[in-house]
């Protein structure tokens, strides 16, 4: 009897900590489940960042390549000195818009040709061309490459973003000026040129031409970027915006310093 009692109470103490173990057993694999739930995704940002950051390296290894050191020199040169900065932008706009002037005028000249009455002479004031068709494709060849000039100039060499309209208009003034007296000037100097050798051949001929081009264009070129830097570009009252700027962030810092002085006293 004895030992069946001792049984009996043996069973109904484990059976009280089976059950206990039992509760606490899907417990513990909750807190787990959740603890790798947790871990994943931290793990798979880490993960992200780490590949983000490999393939960010060699991203900035090819910046780095595409700008050459002496290129980069220059233009850290160039930043560093506004006057050359403009020379230089302005030359290069110039030279882009002046080829797409001589590629369209010689584009409509020839297109123009084929229309009959455009082939006749054409004869006024100091305009003189082989046929009306020369003289369209030189007149709507100087417009867009002027309009290109102010608009490049304007926005990447000079910065300027205020007065528009009014710079326009005295842009297209002084355009209209140049090529008059480049037109002027160049058939002035072929001119000369025909008259120290008046049997000059047809090769001659042609030099004579591009050498009075050549000379009208490098002075309208010179007369343009003055032009436009010291009048039609210039900055209008930036000075003085600038300088009044600064005075008022002199007064506040001025200001400012008497404030502190007194809030430490306190």
């Amino acid at each position: 009897m004895d030992d069946i009692k001792g049984d009996i109470e043996q069973q109904n103490v484990t059976e009280p900590e089976a059950v206990e173990a039992t509760a606490e057993q899907p417990e513990a694999e909750a807190v787990a489940a959740t603890g790798e739930t947790a871990e994943q995704p931290e793990a798979a940002a880490e993960a992200e960042a780490e590949e983000g950051s490999e393939e960010a390296v060699p991203e900035e290894g090819k910046k780095k390549r595409k700008m050459p050191a002496f290129l980069r020199k220059i233009i850290d040169y160039l930043n560093a000195h506004e006057d050359i900065r403009q020379m230089v932008l302005f030359f290069l706009f110039s030279m882009i818009c002046g080829a797409t002037q001589l590629i369209l005028t010689y584009a409509l000249s020839a297109g123009l040709r084929l229309v009959g009455p455009l082939t006749k002479d054409f004869d006024w004031f100091i305009f003189k061309y082989d046929t009306i068709a020369e003289f369209i494709g030189f007149l709507v060849g100087s417009v867009v490459g002027q309009v290109l000039t102010f608009v490049l100039n304007r926005k990447k060499t000079f910065n300027s973003t205020d007065y528009v309209a009014l710079r326009a208009v005295m842009y297209a003034i002084m355009a209209v000026l140049i090529i008059l007296m480049q037109v002027y000037l160049g058939g002035l100097i072929t001119k000369a040129c025909w008259d120290a050798k008046p049997d000059a051949n047809d090769f001659l001929g042609l030099l004579f031409n591009l050498t009075g081009q050549a000379v009208a264009g490098i002075a309208a070129l010179i007369i343009n970027f003055l032009g436009n830097k010291f009048f039609i570009m210039r900055d209008w009252g930036g000075k003085k915006k600038k300088a009044a700027l600064e005075a008022a962030a002199a007064e506040e810092a001025q200001a400012e310093v008497p404030a502190e002085g007194e809030e430490a006293q306190e």
